[in-house]
């Protein structure tokens, strides 16, 4: 693997940072529920408020529950959130959405990393099998079902994902992991942290790890296996004068196993790219709260000949906050570059220009209004956005949130939300190879045939939801959210090629329910469930578009989990998972052709974690994945499709 010196190089000179001795994160079943529902969150206002009292669909995914359900991703971790869809396309591939419109190219949520942006405007969506960090420094999983525009601007439509770490205060000494197994066949990382002064502290870490290929339904191994090797670093770093700088980055450099569409040849696609983030916060002796945010990032896919990317990003962010009398407000604004090469024939999927360079100039404003001795929190506010593609774009909304009492709590939130173009939508076009393409598309040979349309523009969202928590504080908790979410300005694939175009002629309208609950059973069990349910109704309009009926089938109507933690002995914990996803519809084929339907069942499963900690800085663990099925679909047609395979691995995790 190029460059796996960077990581191995860390791993090797990571001891010597080793400065104290650290035990392991408290295991699930010891925190209180109290614990639990008080846990503050950024995400929904932009400043720390307790979970228990966030106006939206909010769910929270701890670093320790990572741990404890045996997750190797983050696009795994998020397998524990209510109403969210995720499912495996290949072994390194992933289709993951909030309330509908799921897809390996999904478009409609915003992803960040420790307020780094991490979505490519290529397509609007996320490259799962890259985005990574030292799972073990993850603090929490911050995720709202429904829109955050209002906050975090265009793509965050039906939900926003953050990802935090823990400052490098929060992890000093060592920690090591090597996990192995039948699918993720080995792993490895190493962070090693250390104080610097009187108030900073700094960290770093390494890991890689190789994935084994999935598997067909014939039984046969895929070629979508994965190597992979990261590394990175986090400072933080406070003075007298109320003042705190973070600095983090990270670097990754890898292989993922292929067959070329067009030659049916072995390939590999090399996926590399590197960041680095700044962030200055001070407050005032007046209680005025500033930050600065700078973050740069660049990485490169190269999938042999289908496509190739190459993108840098800039950007820069500035926020302030406010509290005086019943108001608390918080203003921003930012600005980001990015430019792109996507290189050109005889690729399959070319982008004209092939060059491009794009900027986004954004402001916001929220004010959250407290009633009743804080009892009402009234929150308003809107984002405004000029892009490149459709120009300005508004995108307000207002919250209430309401404390009937210590036990209970309602909110209700109307809001608006776009996904503007991307280089998709707009640029796309298909280079007509003589071979492949040619026969089937009936278009010249060796000529581009475009696919995008520069007319195309932004796709609109007006949601409506209400939500109600009840809570004990010791022993049980519930959280139900309601959802209208109307659709407008959808994209639609106009006439045939090569004469074919896209366009904003289709609607939808979504509604639905989310209901989890904790129960903390005794000090050794506790159990934590979900159901949700999902009705989307795709509206044609005025197109010639049939694959726009095709949509309502698309995703599952019903979902559902249960975890169980149990602590059987002393220094044994038992961890599990379970899950049913219900049958969804896939199709392929290209209009106005007949599409093929391929129904991907419904499907039941369970994990395990059985892990015994015979000191506080020692854990062994044994994990099994997928154990009820040999091998199940979760995505994709029946033409391409792959299978999940029961797997289990050993796991240790050593601290010092």
């Amino acid at each position: 693997m190029r460059q796996s010196w960077l990581c191995w190089g860390l791993l090797a000179c990571a001891p010597a940072w080793a400065m104290e001795l650290a035990a392991l994160p408290d295991d699930l079943t010891e925190l209180s529920l109290d614990d639990l529902l008080q846990v503050e969150v950024t995400s929904v206002s932009k400043q720390a408020e307790p979970l228990q009292e966030a106006a939206a669909a909010i769910f929270v995914v701890t670093g320790a529950e990572i741990r404890n359900a045996g997750a190797r991703s983050i696009a795994e971790a998020l397998r524990l959130v209510p109403g969210m869809h995720v499912a495996r396309n290949a072994a390194n591939e992933y289709a993951i959405s909030a309330r509908g419109f799921n897809s390996t190219t999904a478009d409609k949520l915003e992803v960040l990393l420790d307020g780094r942006s991490v979505y490519t405007p290529l397509f609007s969506g996320v490259f799962w099998d890259v985005l990574d960090t030292n799972l073990g420094d993850i603090d929490r999983i911050e995720v709202i079902r429904g829109p955050g525009a209002t906050l975090w601007g265009a793509n965050a439509v039906n939900g926003v994902i953050n990802i935090v770490t823990r400052k490098a205060q929060d992890s000093l000494g060592s920690e090591l992991n090597l996990s192995g197994g039948t699918e993720l066949r080995a792993a490895g990382s190493l962070r090693s942290g250390a104080a610097v002064g009187e108030a900073g502290a700094m960290r770093i870490y390494a890991k890689g790890f190789e994935l084994d290929d999935s598997a067909q339904p014939d039984g046969s191994q895929s070629r979508d296996g994965q190597e992979m090797a990261q590394a990175g670093f986090r400072g933080d770093f406070g003075w007298q004068n109320n003042a705190a700088l973070t600095i983090s980055g990270d670097a990754y450099d890898g292989r993922v196993r292929d067959v070329g569409a067009l030659s049916g040849e072995p390939t590999d696609t090399d996926v590399r790219g590197a960041n680095v983030l700044a962030k200055l916060s001070w407050r005032s002796d007046q209680g005025t709260d500033l930050s600065l945010q700078a973050y740069v990032d660049q990485y490169q896919r190269d999938v042999p000949e289908i496509y190739s990317e190459r993108r840098r990003t800039n950007d820069v962010q500035l926020q302030a906050r406010r509290s005086f009398g019943r108001h608390s407000l918080v203003a921003g604004a930012g600005y980001r570059r990015t430019r792109d090469d996507t290189g050109g024939p005889p690729l399959l999927i070319v982008f004209e220009p092939a060059n491009r360079s794009d900027e986004t100039l954004s402001l916001f404003l929220q004010d959250q209004i407290s009633f009743m001795d804080g009892r009402l929190v009234w929150t308003l506010g809107s984002k405004f956005e000029r892009n490149d593609y459709t120009g300005d774009e508004v995108q307000p909304g207002t919250r209430l949130g309401f404390r009937i009492s210590e036990q209970l709590f309602t909110w209700a939130a109307v809001s608006k939300a776009v996904r503007t173009p991307n280089r998709l939508d707009h640029d796309t076009a298909l280079f007509c190879d003589p071979v492949f393409l040619a026969p089937l598309l009936n278009c010249t040979p060796n000529t581009i045939v475009p696919f995008g349309s520069p007319s195309f523009d932004a796709e609109t969202l007006n949601a409506y939801e209400w939500g109600w928590r009840y809570t004990d504080g010791k022993r049980y908790s519930l959280d139900l959210a309601l959802f209208f979410n109307d659709y407008d300005d959808l994209r639609t694939n106009e006439g045939a090629f090569p004469n074919a175009s896209q366009a904003n002629n289709a609607s939808a309208e979504a509604y639905g329910a989310e209901l989890s609950g904790t129960w903390k059973i005794s000090q050794r069990w506790q159990a934590r469930g979900f159901v949700s349910a999902l009705e989307l109704d795709a509206q044609p309009g005025d197109t010639t578009d049939a694959t726009v009926d095709e949509r309502d089938d698309t995703d599952p109507s019903l979902q559902a989990g249960l975890r169980l933690a149990w602590n059987p002995a002393e220094h044994w914990f038992l961890h599990s998972s379970w899950r049913y996803v219900g049958g969804f519809d896939q199709f392929s084929g290209n209009a106005p052709a007949p599409r093929v339907r391929s129904r991907v069942p419904a499907y039941t499963e369970l994990n395990l974690r059985l892990a015994w900690q015979p000191t506080p800085t020692l854990e062994l663990a044994a994990i099994g994945e997928n154990l009820l099925d040999a091998q199940h679909p979760e995505f994709g047609t029946a033409s391409n499709r792959v299978e999940l395979e029961r797997s289990a691995r050993l796991e240790l995790i050593w601290k010092w």
